[in-house]
Formats: C-alpha cells, sequence, structure tokens
C-alpha cells in the first residue's frame, strides 16, 4: 500500500474520533475521562471541539478536491482561523461563567 493512502486512512479515523467525541458532547455531555475535571460547561467543550474537528479536515479536502491553488490557500487560511477559534471556545468552556476563574481540576 502507499503511504499517502495510509496516512489519510489513520487522518480519518482520528478526525471520525474527535467527531464523535464532540457529538457525545454537545448531544449528551459526555466529556472523555482526561478532561472531565476541568471541563464546567461540557456541551460548549463539544461545540469547540466540533469546531476544531471540521477545521482540520478543511485543508485536507481541499487540497485533495482543488489540488494547489488560490482556493487551498483560502481554506488553509479558514481552516487555521477555524482551529483558533474551536481551542478558544474549548478553553472558554473550563472557565466558570460567574466568577471567570479556571475550573479547580479536581476529579
Amino acid at each position: 500500500m502507499d503511504w499517502r493512502y495510509m496516512l489519510g486512512l489513520a487522518e480519518g479515523v482520528i478526525l471520525g474520533v474527535l467527531f464523535s467525541a464532540g457529538i457525545g458532547a454537545v448531544r449528551g455531555g459526555w466529556v472523555p475521562r482526561a478532561t472531565r475535571g476541568r471541563v464546567i460547561r461540557r456541551r460548549l467543550w463539544g461545540q469547540g471541539l466540533l469546531v476544531l474537528t471540521a477545521s482540520l479536515a478543511l485543508p485536507l479536502i481541499a487540497l485533495a478536491l482543488l489540488g494547489t491553488g488560490a482556493l487551498y490557500f483560502a481554506a488553509s487560511f479558514a481552516g487555521g482561523t477555524g482551529m483558533i477559534t474551536g481551542a478558544v471556545v474549548m478553553h472558554r468552556a473550563t472557565r466558570d461563567r460567574r466568577r471567570g476563574s479556571a475550573a479547580t481540576g479536581a476529579y
């Protein structure tokens, strides 16, 4: 098998896991055990994860469909902006809305 095929397959699996974790957080409030103690607003965290996952996939899908060029650059720029936005939203989910402080991290 070609290494590019295996790399794309691995990327698809990782994006699928991230997407399913985001859906689980938005729909049912489920958060992975490693972040469970820090996340206060679980649905907001899931929305941030979904934005982050979509922005990771956007440049790669654009590269596969469009090739290199101006549209690929625009998709990469939009993907980078989405990654920053998703990370900020996920960080806001760890902050207490009333106090503005971070979670204690107690499990």
